[in-house]
């Protein structure tokens, strides 16, 4: 198949060019083809497929590494082949998906349930994070490594695995089990308010009357991620500098949904302290484009975890990514039902659908000039795929996967969740306009964003 007459986005610059496409990888990329450049593809094109692109922009597929495609007994908010048709027909094309599913993703055997379940059901690529498992089993850690999992996940308000993470002696036998596997640890900074703090909070919610997401970030506050991401970064040091370790075995860490900046310049001076120290972090679109204070039809849309903040911490976040310093973008997609988002706050899930939604409003900043394309694609696409070793993705380049997205600008309209592939049809954006229309997607040549397409999505592996 050549893609021909299409702007294609390479090394930070659009170059006018085709695309040839075989046996599920990109096989030829011209820039600035003449009549006789073309003539030579399409004698190379064995399927005599071609598609005229008409001018517009071919990116690389998006790797979102922040999602949860729930099913097992969670079918009812999510299957795999809903959340992957969201991403699919969002221009998403690898998705890393997490474990605190139901049962909990923590022994061997849950995990190979969850893998064969995703099996023939998935539009997009999927790897999986798992959770710690109880009592740090070594041999369990070792099966559930050798299954190919990206990472492990930890959750200290709501441990899946009974394993007290506020506990520091806990978080050293976490980096330990990173040094030796080469294994990534993802983690939902936020340390627990006591009792009497969130006692204070209520009192204070009867009192002044502030709105439901005020109070839910009063609830879960900025000085909590700030003090969890600095309990981590004082236990990691400690760990590297007790052990003769060489840098290629210094854990790996990786802190999930940024959203206040207190917690990203302590998470900044970690990293520039010592560049081989292997921290990343990621930022999700609504806490770079939403603040506490957005009107919703319903406040329980806008209930997630970390809590929108004050518009001061998303501008930050926003003119951080601007800037070309946020290297990754996860969406944090946590769908429910629409009954569950219809109850009384205290009793509505954190979480909401952020597939569908993600590219429409961020390249919508591309197409106003509010954000540089360059730094949209390494936060996108390149970024996960070199930080979390995704080989051959990430990129347009001979070689790799023909994993594509191919976009347009079209007049601005208001985005709809009522035309979304995800079973969760709300978002905290219901009032949002874009002008990106996503044109067709690639998952290996071949086209996703198509209601009759099939799921050929794989499986992928970390393998040691």
């Amino acid at each position: 198949m050549i893609l021909k007459n299409a702007k294609i986005y390479s090394e930070g610059l659009l170059h006018k060019g085709a695309i040839l496409i075989a046996n599920d990888i990109i096989k030829t990329v011209i820039f600035n083809p003449q009549e006789k450049n073309l003539k030579k593809l399409a004698k190379k094109n064995q399927d005599h497929k071609e598609i005229d692109c008409q001018n517009k922009l071919i990116l690389p597929g998006i790797i979102d590494i922040h999602s949860h495609l729930r099913d097992m007994d969670q079918s009812e908010k999510e299957t795999f082949l809903t959340g992957t048709k969201a991403a699919a027909f969002s221009g998403i094309t690898t998705v890393f998906n997490m474990p605190n599913t139901k049962p909990p993703a923590i022994t061997t055997e849950q995990i190979k349930l969850w893998m064969k379940k995703a099996e023939n059901n998935i539009y997009v690529d999927v790897g999986f994070i798992a959770g710690v498992p109880k009592g740090f089993d070594e041999e369990e850690i070792k099966n559930i490594v050798n299954l190919g999992i990206l990472g492990f996940k930890i959750y200290p308000l709501n441990s899946l695995n009974e394993i007290n993470w506020k506990d520091s002696s806990n978080l050293q036998k976490l980096f330990n089990i990173s040094s030796k596997f080469h294994t990534p640890i993802f983690i939902h900074a936020s340390y627990p308010l006591s009792e009497l703090e969130k006692e204070q909070i209520d009192q204070e919610f009867n009192l002044e009357n502030f709105s439901i997401l005020e109070y839910h970030n009063r609830l879960d506050p900025v000085k909590a991620e700030e003090k969890y991401v600095k309990y981590v970064i004082e236990n990691y040091i400690k760990y590297v500098n007790g052990k003769p370790l060489d840098p290629k075995d210094y854990p790996i860490i990786h802190f999930c949904h940024v959203s206040c900046i207190d917690s990203y310049l302590t998470i900044k001076k970690a990293q520039t302290s010592n560049k081989d120290l292997k921290i990343s972090f990621e930022v999700t679109p609504h806490h770079l484009l939403l603040s506490n204070t957005i009107l919703l039809s319903n406040d329980n849309f806008g209930k997630v975890l970390p809590p929108l903040r004050k518009d001061n911490h998303s501008r930050f976040l926003f003119n951080e990514l601007k800037e070309g310093s946020i290297n990754l973008i996860g969406t944090d997609h946590a769908p429910h039902t629409l009954d569950e988002k219809s109850q009384k706050y205290s009793e509505a899930p954190s979480g909401f659908p952020g597939f569908e939604t993600y590219p429409l409003l961020i390249l919508y900043k591309v197409f106003k000039f509010q954000l540089p394309l360059e730094n949209f694609v390494r936060a996108a696409s390149e970024n996960p795929a070199e930080i979390f070793s995704l080989k051959n993705k990430g990129f347009i380049r001979e070689g790799y996967d023909a994993d594509l997205l191919i976009v347009d600008k079209i007049p601005e309209y208001i985005i709809n969740p009522h035309n979304f592939k995800t079973k969760a049809k709300y978002t905290p954006f219901e009032k949002f306009s874009t002008t990106v229309y996503i044109w067709k997607v690639f998952l290996r040549g071949i086209e996703i964003n198509v209601d009759n397409s099939i799921p050929n999505g794989k499986i992928i592996r970390r393998m040691l």
